[in-house]
């Protein structure tokens, strides 16, 4: 029970620490002080959770597995093709914004662009595409594998998902203001519910 009680305990001060580093007050204190320096803000950032996110994986494997349940035949098909959606979307993502989201745009000048506010592609049925694609991903594999201890995982995860992108609507409303306002209206924010063609 305490080592359940542990990992929900990692997973909250990844949360936090991950939410300190990407706060605008934080990073306003840090561009102060490091000056010519702040451009490799997002990458420094980008490799502690990195870090963070592994040890809790590695602490993670390393307890045993107390199944739920057993996992049928059906819900092995689902998840299967569940957990291939979520990471196909997830690539798709991670390809379009690498860049930008790692900070190694930095190393690459002619790489970098002006991240304007997307609305086509994928953000055409959702808001947030790649947290879409992280939950969907996340709970297939737990459907193949309903473990105690992943199952603490996914709710960790999917909490702190949810709290990201209500965190993240408001930095994208103050930029992009009525534009945003207006995208809001159209696109649901993490559960793609309305469907385009």
């Amino acid at each position: 029970m305490v080592a359940y009680l542990y990992l929900a305990g990692l997973w909250i001060f990844f949360g936090l620490t991950h939410s300190l580093l990407a706060a605008d007050w934080w990073k306003r204190w840090v561009e102060r002080r490091s000056g010519t320096y702040f451009p490799y803000y997002r990458l420094i950032y980008s490799f502690i959770a990195l870090l963070l996110l592994a040890a809790i994986v590695i602490y993670e494997l390393q307890l045993p597995a107390t199944w739920l349940w057993r996992v049928p035949l059906v819900l092995q098909i689902a998840g299967n093709i569940l957990a291939l959606a979520g990471l196909t979307i997830m690539g798709i993502c991670i390809r379009r914004y690498f860049f930008y989201l790692s900070g190694i745009d930095v190393l690459f000048p002619q790489q970098q662009s002006n991240m304007g506010l997307a609305t086509r592609g994928l953000n055409r049925y959702v808001r947030h595409p790649l947290y879409f694609g992280t939950l969907l991903a996340l709970w297939s594999f737990f459907l193949l594998f309903p473990v105690l201890h992943y199952l603490i995982t996914c709710s960790m995860i999917t909490l702190y998902t949810w709290i990201g992108a209500l965190w993240e609507e408001k930095k994208l409303h103050r930029e992009f203001g009525a534009e945003y306002k207006a995208y809001q209206k159209r696109v649901p924010m993490l559960i793609p519910y309305k469907f385009r063609l």
